[in-house]
């Protein structure tokens, strides 16, 4: 391929004479950029990590192509260079972030911004110390919303070490994809995905890791001054692990929560999932994991003038010594048409309840069902503890089901 130009990018573009793209190990966190002369302008670059030259992207360039709202930044040019390159660009750009930590707070997000790293653990963002704030926002969450952001291949760090007070990320997103990220040691949540007047709808999460927060992994719904809901949030082939609190709040409609693993949240306060005030979300093909005997593995709950309508637990594994494997609470509300079906609820020994429901208040259950479900283990309270309201078949090991 006929070659014009070739470019070293470190803090800034360096145009000089072609020559010989040099060995990876002396060109750590660089990216070598090869242009095509023939005319159709194609872009080849390639980063080094210090070990090897990895290809980064294939493009045209073209009037339309975008290519002047694309950036790579290396940890040289500092957390700072990343905030820059978002507000000059005003949104609508790709920022690729070269291996490395980058120290900062409050990065704030606009409108189609995709940030993306060499991948997780090899590009991590990390809040600095004493700086008891978010590390990743959206402005003025409560009003407004960010569109089409996504975050990839990064790792986000809480720092809750060297923190009292912040989020990971902070924010109200619509059409958010998130992929292949770790959210993780925060000194309050993971990922706070904040309900907004503005609405929060549609976001979605694959491949990332909530691990180490004080509080959630993920939270979703609220904001720091009112309790907006969001709506459809899937979750999918997620990680969540050893957060002190819940590995998921979600608080609106249509969560569907899938083929992901939690081991050991909640185990300061919570459950590992709660369905607060949810209607129409679904846990389903999960893996689940607590020691936790005071704390539940689901949690389905009406309360505060919101009905809990057309929820399904099903196909789970539900194992450890909880306290309660799926615990439905109607308090002054109602919880409508749940079913919690075809579940593997093991206890290793310790565990308490299976499937248990609670009234307070004037709350009620109404054509909820218990189907299909299979006990393992002995249980120190009941394997069904349920009340008017619930239909019950099928269930193995459960006694009198």
């Amino acid at each position: 391929m006929p070659l014009e130009t070739v470019y070293r990018i470190t803090k800034n573009y360096h145009v000089g004479p072609k020559r010989e793209r040099p060995p990876a190990n002396e060109a750590e966190g660089s990216i070598w950029e090869v242009t095509d002369a023939s005319g159709d302008g194609t872009v080849r670059r390639t980063l080094s990590d210090g070990e090897r030259w990895i290809s980064l992207n294939v493009e045209t360039a073209s009037a339309d192509s975008g290519q002047a709202n694309e950036h790579y930044l290396t940890p040289d040019d500092g957390f700072g260079a990343i905030q820059d390159a978002i507000d000059r660009t005003g949104g609508d750009a790709v920022i690729r972030l070269a291996p490395g930590t980058y120290v900062g707070s409050e990065l704030t997000l606009t409108d189609g911004i995709l940030l993306e790293g060499a991948g997780r653990h090899a590009t991590t963002l990390r809040l600095e110390d004493g700086a008891n704030t978010d590390l990743v926002r959206t402005p003025d969450a409560p009003s407004q919303n960010v569109q089409e952001c996504t975050l990839r291949n990064i790792t986000f760090e809480g720092n809750r070490a060297n923190n009292d007070a912040g989020n990971v990320v902070y924010g109200a997103f619509w059409n958010g994809r998130f992929i292949d990220c770790e959210f993780s040691t925060a000194p309050e949540h993971g990922f706070w995905l904040a309900g907004s007047d503005g609405s929060t709808d549609d976001n979605y999460f694959r491949g990332c890791r909530f691990v180490h927060n004080a509080g959630a992994g993920l939270r979703g719904g609220a904001n720091k001054e009112t309790y907006r809901a969001v709506g459809v949030v899937r979750i999918d082939t997620n990680w969540f692990g050893n957060n002190d609190g819940p590995g998921i709040i979600a608080r609106g409609n249509s969560w569907k929560i899938g083929y992901s693993k939690f081991y050991g949240n909640g185990s300061t306060s919570g459950a590992t999932i709660e369905l607060d005030r949810c209607s129409y979300s679904s846990v389903t093909g999960c893996d689940m994991y607590s020691e936790s005997e005071s704390g539940s593995l689901v949690t389905v709950l009406a309360y505060k003038e919101a009905d809990s309508v057309g929820n399904r637990i099903t196909n789970n594994d539900l194992r450890g010594s909880y306290g309660t494997a799926v615990l439905c609470e109607a308090e002054e509300d109602d919880v409508v048409a749940l079913q919690v079906c075809d579940n593997v609820l093991q206890s290793e020994g310790d565990a308490v309840d299976g499937i248990a429901a609670n009234i307070e208040d004037g709350g009620a259950f109404v054509n909820c069902s218990v189907t299909n479900n299979t006990f393992v283990g002995s249980f120190a309270g009941s394997k069904l503890a349920l009340l008017d309201g619930w239909s019950t078949r099928g269930n193995i090991g459960a006694g009198n089901s």
